[in-house]
């Protein structure tokens, strides 16, 4: 189930400090006092949270909560120390709301085994279900087994194994957990579907096209990632992320081996965690700031980041559209972006909200003026479906003491503008402080799945 945690304190605390409270539940920290969610500043001593939170022992948790504060200041913040108490003179409450979104989720089953029991792990929860029968297989020795999950009760940590009649084990290829997002699923040979799997498979696929900006003077490059069964199964239309600097994208290809996003987005729809999705990697243009970037930044004042944000939503989407089975509806379209890349996302779903409405931010940088920050603070609601935002903690690799900083403290404070602006934690925006995370390819590798599976989550 998903209920809306509100948290609420006040009083007096030292300048340059921040409540903050930890719970022994994922969205809120998991216990680390490190991770634990900043609340924000709504009035004069006032700080406020909202936040989605999973599972039925949600009730039982809030008696295991740790309220402290937090300095933001540097190199504090971004090693996650010097957490405190809060001042006795500090007040704090919480109301948990009602259930929003009872919810189940429909495991059906193809195998040969004569019976089936499907094992729930949720942290040191272990449940077992047995499955039913439902119909024929794929072929004569197999059956369709069918088990419907109480997934409310479920925290965010939950995954299941199957078992059959002899403890025989169905683990996924990565001998892990299945850890579905789907309200339904179809699972066959450790692979996850939304729907019964096509008799005839295709695998993902790319292929290159160009697209010339007549405002920015340059033919991009573009790589079109068509996902699994596209070619076999035709009458699915498909949502899209538009992936800036789509050089570095690729698995081992570009700075230090690219991002991975290929092959983490297969993953994740073949884990169940991501809608089947077209990926679009736009290479990057010859003078990247130019097209990142707005006009009026220090570093670059003819930034035409308006004028790539409109070839992209009234020259690329319309010619993908074309090309390919791209859906069109409102929340169906993300950018994803890092750096400058990042600041160019968030520009385009203010700048074209209607388009954009799930953007993907990793390490943004941080314009001067701060543009995007000012065109928040002219808003009393983010027009924005779901964003995605973190940073590391450090520039280079070679930082132990951690003297560099990744514009931590700028993402934070981004972070506090979008709460502030209606979205709510774990429903609208998902936030990831990733303690000793590089500026580099690297480490937006490591926390792509996030991202994507906050973005475009399986149905």
């Amino acid at each position: 189930m998903t209920r809306i945690l509100t948290i609420a304190c006040y009083g007096d605390l030292p300048t340059g400090w921040v409540p903050c409270i930890s719970w022994p539940l994922p969205e809120l920290g998991d216990g680390k006092a490190e991770d634990a969610p900043m609340l924000v500043p709504i009035g004069p001593q006032q700080w406020e949270l909202r936040v989605a939170v999973r599972g039925a022992a949600a009730d039982s948790c809030l008696t295991a909560c740790v309220p402290g504060m937090r300095p933001l200041q540097f190199p504090d913040f971004n090693l996650g120390r010097g957490y405190q108490p809060l001042p006795p003179s500090v007040r704090w409450i919480y109301t948990l709301g009602p259930v929003l979104h009872p919810a189940a989720t429909d495991v059906y089953y193809y195998s040969g085994w004569q019976s089936v029991r499907l094992r729930v792990i949720d942290g040191q929860d272990v449940r077992d279900f047995p499955l039913a029968g439902v119909g024929p297989g794929r072929t004569r020795e197999e059956t369709l087994w069918h088990v419907c999950l109480p997934t409310e009760d479920f925290t965010r940590r939950w995954g299941f194994l199957l078992l059959g009649p002899h403890d025989e084990v169905d683990r996924p290829p990565d001998g892990t957990l299945y850890r579905p997002l789907a309200s339904c699923v179809y699972l066959a040979d450790g692979e996850l579907f939304p729907s019964p799997p096509p008799p005839i498979r295709s695998a993902p696929r790319v292929e290159t096209m160009t697209v010339h900006a007549a405002a920015l003077e340059h033919t991009f490059v573009m790589h079109v990632v068509l996902p699994r069964d596209y070619d076999v199964v035709a009458d699915r239309v498909f949502p899209v992320v538009i992936l800036n600097d789509g050089q570095n994208q690729f698995t081992d290809r570009g700075m230090w081996g690219g991002w991975h996003t290929d092959s983490t987005a297969a993953w994740l729809m073949r884990a169940g965690r991501m809608q089947d999705t077209v990926l679009v990697a736009i290479e990057m243009h010859p003078n990247r700031n130019r097209a990142y970037l707005p006009r009026g930044d220090a570093r670059t004042p003819e930034g035409q980041a308006a004028d790539y944000t409109d070839f992209l939503a009234d020259q690329v989407l319309p010619q993908l559209r074309s090309c390919y089975r791209v859906a069109s509806e409102p929340g169906t379209t993300a950018i994803v972006g890092s750096s400058n890349g990042a600041i160019h996302a968030l520009f385009a779903g203010l700048h074209r909200p209607q388009t954009f409405s799930l953007v993907g931010c990793l390490s943004y940088a941080r314009l001067q003026p701060e543009q995007n920050f000012m065109a928040l603070e002219h808003l009393t609601e983010v027009p924005l479906q779901r964003v995605y935002l973190d940073s590391g903690t450090r520039r280079g690799e070679h930082d132990p003491d951690g003297s560099s900083d990744d514009h931590a403290l700028v993402t934070a404070r981004l972070r506090e503008m979008l709460l502030q602006r209606g979205l709510m934690l774990e429903q609208g925006l998902r936030y990831h402080l990733a303690y000793g995370d590089a500026h580099n390819e690297g480490a937006w590798r490591r926390r792509m799945p996030s991202c994507l599976e906050f973005l475009l989550p399986s149905a």
